[in-house]
């Protein structure tokens, strides 16, 4: 054998005992690859091939959410002071508006509650608005509007109470507010929780948005608390208004449980006091012999109670001592001013008698 062919014979056998090694082989599994094979199927990438990465999906920023726009909260005019209920117009100083005006600032009274229809009558509001809401202009008295309906047709009710809102004439106050007086069925009222619902949800969409609705009720007796629908009623009017007669009992006990038990409702309380003779509904009653001294009791109980309005029924029924005892209540009821504006500050002038952005004054 040459020793050509020897190397060449050792060099194979070194080969085939000690083979080379191989290059590694990069695999890409796809997502749906079995993630245990190793092996590389016939249409795996070829060598060294990049893996592919990933793609995120595009993040999508939320938008902001648009701010609804809150709407301002509508603000209504309620009582402050004192006041008077009128339910007879020509026998109220004779018809005559700018006597009622007149007493009715002697009196210190700050708004004047006023009939302009009921079931009965139908819509009397006519001459009594056109009289006395010029009459007012340029005062601090405000016409409240009331009405007696029966509930039998309750949606022609409130629409009827509510034209007396909607009266105007140029350059004249209008109404301030309306005060529906739904009694019981003692008075031939259908009062239940489903006409006071229709009653209330007509007004309310029929007046203008700043008139204020005065809900006037009895006045929450042991009787009447769990009968009359003053729950349903809570839910419509923005301030009580109850008929706090005390007739033969107590008027600061009938006062103060009148506010005591409808504020819990959360609604103010305005209550309505006796300045009648009780007689007039009840012949049996005795006469009182002080019913100045009964309008005082109840003016204390009520402003004790938080009440910042009373008022009494009526103008054609309420005796001197009665008037009178209104009169010192005005005191204690007198609405507070209204807060000075702060002086404008001033500006040294250049010239005498000119003054920044005007003519000399």
């Amino acid at each position: 054998m040459s020793l050509g062919l020897a190397v060449v014979l050792l060099t194979g056998l070194a080969a085939a005992t000690h083979p080379a090694p191989q290059q590694p082989v990069a695999v890409a599994l796809s997502a749906t690859s079995d993630p245990v094979r190793t092996n590389p199927s016939p249409a795996a990438p070829a060598l060294h091939a990049p893996a592919k990465k990933a793609v995120k999906p595009p993040v999508r920023k939320a938008k902001p959410a648009h701010k609804t726009a809150r709407a301002k909260p509508v603000e209504r005019w309620l009582p402050a002071g004192t006041g008077m209920w009128i339910h007879d117009w020509s026998r109220t100083e004779g018809g005559h508006a700018g006597l009622v005006v007149q007493r009715a600032k002697a009196a210190g009274l700050t708004h004047l509650f006023v009939q302009t229809g009921s079931s009965k009558k139908g819509w009397i509001g006519q001459p009594v608005l056109s009289q006395l809401l010029p009459a007012t202009k340029n005062t601090d008295i405000k016409v409240v509007a009331w009405d007696f309906p029966k509930l039998v047709n309750p949606e022609d009710d409130a629409r009827r109470l509510a034209k007396a809102a909607w009266w105007r004439r140029p350059g004249v106050p209008m109404v301030a507010a309306v005060a529906p007086d739904i009694e019981t069925a003692a008075e031939g009222t259908h009062a239940t929780p489903s006409t006071i619902n229709r009653y209330y949800r007509t007004l309310r969409k029929a007046l203008p948005a700043h008139v204020a609705v005065l809900a006037t009720v009895p006045w929450p007796s042991e009787n009447r608390v769990s009968r009359y629908p003053y729950v349903r009623t809570a839910l419509y009017v923005d301030a009580f208004v109850p008929m706090a007669y005390w007739y033969n009992r107590s008027p600061s006990r009938v006062t103060a449980t009148s506010m005591r038990l409808l504020k819990r409702y959360g609604k103010p309380v305005f209550p309505v006091g006796q300045g009648y003779d009780g007689r007039l509904d009840a012949p049996y009653l005795k006469p009182d012999k002080a019913p100045g001294k009964s309008v005082d009791a109840f003016v204390q109980a009520a402003r004790s109670s938080g009440a910042t309005s009373i008022s009494l029924w009526s103008w054609q029924t309420t005796g001197m001592q009665q008037w009178m005892a209104l009169h010192r209540a005005s005191n204690k009821y007198a609405p507070k001013p209204a807060p000075k504006p702060a002086p404008a500050a001033r500006t040294k002038a250049t010239k005498p008698g000119w003054h920044p952005g005007g003519r000399p004054r």
